[in-house]
């Protein structure tokens, strides 16, 4: 028998308080110890003792608060935060947020594992409080569930395909299959990602969020069932299942309590089966009015000005997911009278606007951006807005219609406004047609925007403000606006156009001096502390 002095303070403690015989306790040790599990998780597996016997030695051998089981009620806004696969995989409970720290309810005060990822994850400092072992399970199966609950029905159907090594009747393990994707979707609507990604590795599945802009992982459900996953989201997306080895894209629509989300699904083949990326097209949460875009008062003068002229063209320049079809839809909206025939081409289609005649793609059967262009010139139209100018062909007929009468508006990937001047060009635009036709070219990046509620302020710079963290932001950060670069087609712009060398590009067109940059807007937002200086390097470096 191990002398008492050579015991772990906790099996001191309740054999002193003769919860258990020094026999029994020496042996929990030694099997904690030749196992490598923490004391208190032996002595739980062991139900030597109850758990709230436990929960209160640790509380006074640790110095840890303990928590009653009416005190196990999280705040919400932590639970809509915080993934319950991995609350249910540490078998930790986000509380509440006190004195500035986040106070995690475990049953196992050794269970540093939890409190780590819970740190890292929430980016805050986090503290421990003791809870009873069951009262604690009860709490997180009744708060959590969803996708977590539905995680575990693809671990028991997993785990049933591989007993029986046969293909299932039909329908016979869709149930848990169909439960999980649903769950995966309200939670990425709850939680307002922009994007969902279905990512199979050789040893694991993964699905991650985007989520203002930056990726996050969401949860990791058997990779046994990544293929059944990836061929109910095809289903619902009408694609075809049985082809795995092309790129695909399609479009589901998701019905929720508040209305139908409609998704936009893309899916490669990669070594180790499909990866899917469902983008969110909600248009509920999306505002389109000009003044929600994030351009400062004299920009969005110039903005009005320009889709109000009666002919010309507008472009839109910026990486994916910078905001640009937002950007021409909020125009649209503002053109959008019953005296203009406004039409309109995209790929897809991603928001709809009662009023406006909007046509999608379809290159399966050749309808595609040029086509459809000549079409719209035979339909009298006022207003037409392409999606994207991707080619020569497309960039000639849109030019055309510009210098023909209507106002055109479109977007183009280049990094900068001026940029797209030397895109057009590349494609074999001549200058002058670039000049007589472009009257707008407004370049965009969205920035996270600071949560109000912990913003605090900077050290360096002086002045500014940088992310805190708290329950209703999580890192910091909350939303995202938008900054611009307007670059209008002035005198001295198409002068320097007409007068440039045919054999080099305008990477630095002539322009007024005092026209801000994305960077300069970027630095605009952040002295008025609605973004951190460490986002506009992010952002525009």
């Amino acid at each position: 028998m191990e002398s008492a002095d050579r015991r772990p303070a906790l099996a001191r403690r309740l054999v002193d308080w003769a919860a258990l015989t020094p026999e029994t306790a020496d042996r929990l040790v030694a099997d904690s110890r030749r196992s490598g599990r923490p004391l208190v998780q032996q002595l739980l597996d062991s139900d030597a003792l109850a758990p709230a016997v436990i929960a209160e030695a640790a509380s006074l051998v640790f110095g840890i608060e303990r928590v009653t089981e009416q005190g196990l009620e999280p705040v919400p806004e932590l639970l809509d935060r915080v993934d319950p696969d991995l609350i249910q995989r540490h078998h930790a409970l986000p509380l509440r947020w006190r004195d500035g720290v986040l106070q995690i309810a475990v049953s196992d005060p050794a269970n540093t594992a939890a409190l780590d990822e819970l740190r890292f994850h929430a980016g805050l400092p986090v503290a421990p409080v003791l809870a009873d072992d069951d009262h604690l399970t009860a709490s997180i199966r009744r708060l959590t569930g969803g996708v977590s609950g539905a995680a575990d029905e693809l671990v028991t159907a997993a785990r049933a395909e591989a007993v029986r090594d046969a293909p299932a009747a039909d329908g016979e393990d869709d149930t848990p299959v169909i439960r999980y994707i649903n769950e995966l979707l309200r939670r990425a609507i709850r939680e307002q990602a922009s994007d969902i990604h279905l990512e199979p590795f050789e040893t694991h599945c993964r699905v991650r969020f985007r989520h203002d802009g930056i990726l996050q992982e969401a949860t990791r459900p058997p990779r046994d069932m990544a293929d059944r996953l990836a061929a109910r989201i095809k289903v619902m997306a009408r694609m075809d299942i049985a082809e795995r080895r092309l790129p695909q894209d399609g479009r589901l629509r998701f019905d929720t309590d508040s209305g139908g989300v409609d998704f936009r699904v893309s899916t490669v083949p990669t070594l180790f089966g499909e990866k899917l990326v469902l983008r969110l097209l909600d248009a509920t949460a999306t505002s389109l009015d000009l003044e929600s875009l994030g351009m400062e008062p004299d920009q969005i003068a110039v903005y009005r000005a320009a889709i109000e002229r009666p002919h010309g063209m507008i472009l839109v320049t910026g990486p994916t997911g910078s905001g640009k079809t937002v950007t021409l839809y909020s125009a649209l909206q503002q053109l959008n009278q019953s005296t203009r025939n406004i039409l309109s081409v995209e790929d897809p289609v991603e928001i709809k606007l009662p009023g406006v005649n909007q046509i999608g793609v379809n290159h399966r059967i050749g309808l595609d951006f040029p086509h459809l262009l000549r079409a719209f010139l035979r339909q009298d139209p006022d207003v037409m807005m392409v999606g994207e100018i991707r080619d020569r062909e497309t960039a000639e007929i849109a030019i055309k219609a510009a210098q023909t009468g209507h106002l055109v508006l479109s977007t183009l990937h280049t990094n900068n406004a001026a940029g797209a001047i030397t895109r057009l060009i590349n494609m074999g635009i001549p200058r002058w047609s670039i000049a007589a036709s472009v009257i707008l070219i407004s370049a965009q990046r969205l920035i996270r925007q600071l949560c109000p509620h912990c913003r605090r302020p900077a050290t360096t710079p002086a002045g500014f403000h940088e992310p805190g963290g708290c329950p209703r932001c999580h890192h910091g950060y909350k939303g995202r606006i938008g900054i611009h670069e307007l670059l209008p087609m002035t005198d001295a712009l198409s002068e320097g156009l007409l007068e440039a060398d045919a054999d080099t590009g305008l990477s630095t067109p002539p322009a007024p001096a005092a026209r801000r940059s994305l960077r300069d807007a970027g630095w605009a937002k952040a002295a008025r502390g609605l973004t951190s200086a460490g986002e506009i390097d992010r952002v525009t470096r």
